[in-house]
């Protein structure tokens, strides 16, 4: 079959290609080289019935993947090309150097999911949705160019399409949670990554994490969190008790974030200024803890991304913002001048004698609804209570116990309501 011919074969349940599909198989077949060629085969068309994508299966040699693979795949091109769509390369493991070492020694890997795309970066149009630690071993077995690889090769997909395919493929390996939300965010729109952007959580023209790091860059879980619980605080109704939220992560977007985003005001002057507060937040305690020569664990400096953390941070701010002056107070956690901020080390330290066990790990250190409402309460105190701005051991105590007899008397009223 020379270049400029095109045979193609499909079962009977494959729907005919549109002119786009059938064009960009055209584009294809001249400007890549595929083993099949050299035997002769036709182009055999598949079909996924899930994504209604059309695809074709080959070969391609290690050099033809090396040059021609972009593994910044990103969404929507036409949105942006800066926002990637799959995980970060992560090399310094076991598991890569194992794979390394098999490119090394001639291993033909296959099913390295690929969309054939021009629309940006066409010196490099096969965007990878999966396969990408696959193919930068393959690159880096240079002398291994020959080796044919097995490749599936995506036609004309929308959207929709990209980020069900890239999901499936990523689903079927060793991910994070983080990354699949990351994935179904960019489904959604891109108001929360632009929210984000606005009020500094992330830097411009970045993305959200694919898992938590040492950075303290946010994920879409700790992003989602803030904004649910931002909005649960501001409906929040005087004497009942607080009901912070942590989002799930995983395949399946969040319902609860998933019913409120529709009404959400992105750019209302409140929300982001609890925004731009938490960001102030984070920025000091990570500044503090990480520039110390003592306590200077990445876990302290990182304390605000916890779930629990940003969930009864938020949480606290949309309470307080018909009480501005306490508001305040809570803002001002981010302008200590002594120590960290959320003074990581006595939260640690934090318990109540006689009802927690010794297993228990602290103030904000695990996500139950009882460790959710105590830290909702710890800043309520924070804001409202203490003579200073800043938390204190006593502070972090006096809140665990408030909030335990919070509870006990809300279990004493339903008792007594029964009777």
């Amino acid at each position: 079959m020379s270049k400029s011919d095109l045979e193609t074969r499909s079962l009977a349940s494959t729907p005919r290609p549109g002119k786009q599909v059938l064009a960009l198989l055209r584009r294809f077949a001249d400007k890549v080289e595929i083993c099949e060629r050299s035997m002769e085969l036709p182009f055999t068309l598949w079909h996924d019935e899930r994504s209604e994508a059309i695809y074709t299966v080959c070969h391609m040699t290690g050099k033809t993947l090396s040059s021609l693979a972009d593994l910044d795949a990103v969404v929507d091109p036409q949105e942006s090309e800066d926002y990637k769509l799959n995980r970060e390369l992560y090399t310094d493991n076991y598991a890569y150097r194992l794979m390394e070492a098999d490119a090394q020694r001639g291993r033909s890997f296959e099913d390295i999911v690929v969309e054939y795309d021009e629309t940006y970066r066409p010196k490099t149009p096969l965007k990878v949705f999966g396969g990408q630690h696959r193919i930068q071993a393959i690159r880096s077995a240079s002398e291994k160019g020959a080796r044919p690889h097995g490749v599936r090769v995506y036609f004309g997909l929308t959207v929709e399409q990209r980020v069900d395919i890239a999901t499936a493929n990523n689903t079927s390996i060793a991910i994070s949670n983080d990354l699949l939300d990351r994935m179904q965010e960019e489904l959604l729109g891109t108001e929360l990554r632009d929210w984000a952007q606005a009020v500094g959580l992330l830097q411009q023209e970045k993305s959200f994490a694919d898992r938590r790091d040492s950075a303290g860059r946010p994920t879409v879980r700790i992003a989602r969190t803030f904004v649910v619980n931002y909005h649960a605080g501001l409906r929040w109704k005087k004497k009942a008790m607080p009901d912070p939220y942590v989002c799930r992560s995983g395949p399946r977007t969040d319902e609860r974030y998933q019913a409120l985003r529709p009404d959400i005001v992105w750019d209302e002057g409140a929300f982001q200024k609890a925004g731009r507060a938490f960001v102030a937040l984070h920025k000091l305690q990570r500044e503090i803890v990480l520039n110390r020569t003592e306590d200077s664990y990445l876990e302290f400096a990182n304390k605000c991304m916890h779930p629990c953390v940003a969930a009864a941070w938020a949480y606290t701010a949309g309470m307080l913002q018909r009480d501005q002056g306490s508001l305040a107070n809570h803002y001002a956690l981010a302008q200590v001048d002594k120590g960290d901020p959320l003074n990581a080390a006595a939260l640690l330290k934090a318990r109540l004698k006689g009802m927690d066990p010794d297993t228990y790990r602290g103030l904000g250190s695990r996500i139950s609804q009882n460790e959710l409402g105590r830290m909702v309460q710890m800043f309520v105190l924070q804001a409202t209570r203490a003579s200073k701005r800043g938390i204190t051991l006593k502070v972090a105590n006096a809140a665990i116990q408030a909030f335990e007899a919070l509870r006990a008397t809300e279990a004493a009223d339903k008792a007594t309501e029964a009777i």
